[in-house]
């Protein structure tokens, strides 16, 4: 049950207008609880609210892009090593799993809905960064990182193919 009113309160708190952050935690290396990987363009730590085995936050050091409703064809490189540092992750970490039980991408931006409605605005925090969840919690899957919910959430794989073929946004 409390999973249930967690769930809920989540959804009925979602942000419909456009935050705008002035600070980015991102940007502080202070605030990470611990770099699980580190290299000139990319900086990957642990999520201090596990959603599964393992979950990590792969981050981009210099390209300040909002979320993925920002990119384009250009940054395809950027989400290309934010997708080497993933398998990177998951081949030291866990070698021997299956990607079924990899749950991997990104939580949606505000964007147009229709006219002047505009879907929630997921993002926590206004820097780009890949969440990689081994072995979700089940409650977590369904309701924060939910693959069957479009508007909240966009897999890695479909943001990068979107991307590769030039689409600008990732509608």
């Amino acid at each position: 049950m409390e999973t249930l009113r967690r769930a809920f309160h989540y959804l009925a708190n979602l942000e419909w207008t456009e935050r705008v952050q002035n600070t980015c935690v991102f940007c502080d290396r202070a605030n990470f609880a611990s770099i699980v990987y580190e290299d000139d363009d990319i900086i990957s730590i642990d999520n201090r609210r596990l959603a599964g085995q393992f979950h990590w936050l792969i981050i981009p050091k210099s390209h300040h892009v909002r979320d993925v409703e920002a990119l384009d064809i250009h940054h395809l490189p950027l989400l290309q090593a934010m997708d080497r540092v993933k398998r990177t992750l998951l081949a030291h970490n866990c070698p021997d799993l299956p990607l079924s039980d990899v749950h991997a991408g990104y939580h949606r931006g505000r964007r147009p809905l229709f006219g002047s409605v505009h879907y929630p605005d997921i993002v926590s925090i206004h820097h780009l960064h890949l969440h990689v969840i081994v072995r979700p919690y089940l409650s977590m899957w369904l309701f924060k990182y939910p693959p069957w919910l479009p508007f909240m959430w966009k897999s890695d794989a479909t943001v990068l193919k979107c991307v590769t073929r030039g689409k600008h946004g990732i509608s």
